[in-house]
């Protein structure tokens, strides 16, 4: 979700993008630029808390959130919170002609003053550990404990998780620009690797995966695009100093109704480029396979799919060419979308996503390496408003004869 919406700010949302999706007028809300957020749009490490509050401070913005925890950091006099469910139109329907869009905006160092407190943070000290007590009385007790002349190492460590500065904040700043392209399970990890201190809390660097839209009954469909994953952690990895290599990766994911860490063994040089060269072979006899006639997001919903042959485990049973033409124009292979239609789709989601953590693990490892060549191997993988969704992948295959065509080629090639 997350990375969708990043990616559709900086790259998706143009005027005429926005127009072609709404039916309202919307000239007022974006400008004449080719993606009007791209330039103040930011992936930040960690919990972007911190960085929303070191804007509103140095700004005196109001920060759009429903995280009321934001209230307890240190926005400044100006800085305030404009909860999201509160907005709304003065007259409840939205008119273009008349944009008058109203929100609850609370700025902490007003309220404080308000309340007798040096801060909002004593009353919610305070409410932490007294949740019962009503309001008049909370606002009482936080009154009578900020006065105290030592601030208890309770108080203290309430304190730590809303501290907005700490000497590393500008090392993480100065460093930030490398990490903007990535989504959020690629950012992390490139954060464990450039500041372990902080953010590589165990001995080895872990990844959290998505829970996908599955069968549970069945094998977890990451175990789909695991071989790029790994390609991609240990690529990356061989790219770092000795001093700052790690020997495996610990991914979480789900096994059965629970989710655990599994352990993913990083490659040596020598393996990684054996991996590298498979990964060309795949891809350019995928594309002698299924070029003719194809969008390239169809190409990668096929190249998906044929992963899925090649690995028969993943399945339970191969779905016949009726099946598959069904499940390509229809999202199902048999009248109606079934469980093993969902978890298809779900391996197919698994196989792309992984593709693009490996492209963007290729694109800060080496951004100029000759020897990846990511920009032609993995340049035209879909977005992700096209490569997570269903109708776009039923959409993408409109043409009837087209599908035909290459469903025979995946089984006489892949089968």
């Amino acid at each position: 979700m997350v990375s969708a919406v990043f990616e559709d700010l900086r790259n998706r949302w143009t005027k005429e993008q926005i127009r072609k999706e709404v039916d309202d007028d919307v000239t007022c809300l974006a400008a004449d630029t080719d993606c009007t957020w791209a330039e103040i749009t930011v992936m930040v490490p960690g919990e972007a808390d911190v960085e929303c509050a070191r804007v509103a401070k140095r700004t005196g913005c109001a920060v759009l959130t429903d995280d009321s925890d934001l209230l307890l950091h240190d926005l400044g006099e100006d800085g305030a919170v404009l909860f999201l469910e509160s907005v709304q139109t003065s007259s409840g329907v939205w008119n273009p002609a008349d944009p008058d869009i109203r929100g609850l905006r609370i700025c902490p160092y007003s309220l404080s003053g308000r309340l007798g407190i040096p801060s909002v943070q004593w009353f919610a000290f305070e409410l932490q550990k007294n949740h019962h007590l009503r309001f008049a009385e909370l606002t009482r007790i936080a009154q009578e404990s900020s006065k105290a002349t030592e601030l208890s190492s309770e108080y203290l460590e309430f304190l730590r998780e809303y501290q907005n500065e700490t000497a590393d904040n500008e090392v993480i700043r100065g460093a930030g620009q490398s990490a903007q392209p990535l989504d959020p399970r690629v950012s992390e990890l490139y954060w464990q690797y450039e500041l372990p201190g902080i953010y590589c809390l165990g001995d080895q660097p872990h990844v959290y995966l998505g829970i996908l839209n599955e069968d549970s009954s069945r094998r977890c469909a990451w175990e789909q695009g695991r071989t790029y994953r790994s390609l991609g952690y240990s690529f990356f990895n061989n790219s770092r100093p000795t001093t700052n290599r790690f020997a495996v990766v610990h991914e979480f994911v789900r096994r059965g109704g629970r989710i655990v860490a599994e352990e993913i063994t990083l490659s040596g040089t020598k393996t990684v480029t054996s991996d590298l060269d498979l990964l060309r072979g795949r891809l350019a006899h995928a594309h002698a396979t299924f070029d003719e006639g194809l969008a390239p997001e169809s190409f990668w919903f096929l190249y998906a799919l044929s992963d899925i042959y090649r690995d028969g485990s993943g399945t339970t049973t191969v779905p016949s060419a009726k099946e598959l033409e069904s499940f390509l124009t229809n999202g199902y292979m048999v009248q109606s979308t079934k469980w093993a239609d969902i978890h298809l789709l779900a391996q197919i989601q698994a196989a792309l996503y992984s593709l693009r953590m490996l492209k963007q693990l290729f694109h800060i490892a080496a951004p100029d390496d000759d020897l990846v060549e990511s920009s032609s191997l993995l340049a035209d993988l879909p977005p992700l408003h096209i490569m997570m969704s269903r109708q776009k992948m039923i959409q993408s295959f409109a043409n009837t004869r087209l599908v035909r065509l290459a469903v025979r080629q995946v089984i006489e090639t892949y089968g």
